[in-house]
């Protein structure tokens, strides 16, 4: 057999770069119409996006101030950040320099009054609406805090982690039972809570029956600019897109390492579980050797996709966490203590423990290592 020439040669590398799957760092194919992004662990960038703390809230021994329980936030045009706080059966207004401006609601089964504040959200008419875990129902207050209304959510067992779009429709997780087994279902409902489609179901085993592990019950999912929606389950470093009518496009993998659990995480995690009456949940608790791969998820108004992950830095309360651009290209990593709940611009609000333990709200600046190029 005669050798190639060197022109051959340069040939086939040509043609090999030109129609390899593989294209920095990432595999690429379809399959039925959806398009399979695969991510090996480098990024785009080496440096990696810095998170500049500007603003920490809810840091006061005051009560009135402080917060006890946050669960959900949101800002609005202005500026002004409103939380959830639990505990204290409160929305809590602080201005864009962290001020306590005002707080509403008290605790109470009457109209307007709250139970358990798990989530707000802030509607397309610039209402505030507030997810009632405790009292299964949604009510409507005035960015001022005045009760405007509130609609029942008996009819269903059981509707939580309510996330809005900008038409009004939302997603959230409904328990459903089934010949005596409980499931979880991930829906988009319309405002009157009329069901558009289902995203996932799975079975969530009874606390009374036997153990839980509760890191196979987390489930992610946000909607970006265009109404798409990313979802992500915990067994697998996996992100999903679907369109705003449910059909799916884009799946987004990364390879991941992975971190064992060890005792001080499970005793960290037992600590911070509220105390309950009649059954005692931190004894159905059973923990896998490693954590799942992913802990948070969020997208930033432009579409860029941020993967809170388990794995620590050296520093006490930081992990990683990888950026994908909207197309699904491993862009670059952070080392952070900021769990990303809320956007706006360029900066980032986040729930998490301070240096003393307490939970706290905190406003990132998020710098980009080559802002023109991303």
């Amino acid at each position: 057999m005669r050798p190639l020439r060197p022109y051959m040669l340069v040939t086939i590398f040509l043609i090999g770069v030109l129609f390899c799957p593989v294209l920095g760092g990432q595999k690429v194919r379809t399959v039925k119409g959806v398009k399979i992004i695969e991510n090996n662990d480098r990024p785009v960038w080496t440096k990696p996006v810095v998170f500049e703390l500007e603003l920490t809230v809810g840091a006061s021994d005051d009560p009135e101030e402080g917060l006890a329980q946050p669960l959900g936030l949101v800002v609005d045009e202005a500026g002004y950040i409103y939380v959830a706080d639990a505990k204290a059966a409160k929305i809590k207004v602080f201005s864009p320099k962290g001020k306590l401006v005002r707080s509403f609601g008290q605790k109470g089964q009457g109209p307007g009054e709250l139970g358990m504040p798990g989530g707000v959200n802030l509607t397309s008419d610039g209402r505030l609406m507030v997810e009632d875990v405790l009292r299964r129902k949604i009510i409507f207050f005035s960015r001022e805090g005045k009760f405007l209304e509130e609609k029942s959510l008996a009819t269903k067992l059981g509707l939580v982690n309510l996330l809005l779009d900008k038409e009004g429709n939302f997603i959230a997780r409904e328990i459903v039972v089934e010949e005596k087994k409980m499931f979880f279902v991930i829906k988009k409902f319309r405002p009157d809570l009329s069901e558009v489609f289902q995203l996932d179901k799975y079975e969530f085993p009874n606390p009374l029956q036997g153990k839980i592990n509760l890191f196979n019950l987390a489930t992610f999912y946000q909607f970006d600019s265009r109404g798409n929606i990313l979802y992500a389950k915990n067994d697998r470093y996996e992100i999903k897109y679907y369109s705003p009518q449910g059909k799916l496009f884009q799946v987004v993998k990364k390879k991941y390492k992975k971190v064992k659990i060890t005792k001080k995480d499970i005793e960290e995690i037992l600590a911070k579980m509220p105390t309950t009456q009649g059954v005692n949940i931190k004894e159905s608790l059973v923990f896998s050797e490693y954590f799942p791969p992913i802990r948070a998820l969020s997208v930033d108004p432009a579409d860029r996709v941020y993967v809170g992950i388990y794995e620590k830095g050296r520093r006490e309360k930081e992990s990683w966490m990888d950026i994908f651009s909207p197309q699904g290209k491993f862009l670059a990593r952070s080392l952070t203590s900021a769990t990303p709940f809320y956007w706006q611009g360029d900066r980032v609000f986040s729930i998490e423990d301070n240096e003393e333990g307490y939970q706290v709200v905190r406003r990132y600046l998020v710098r980009w290592p080559n802002k023109s190029s991303h």
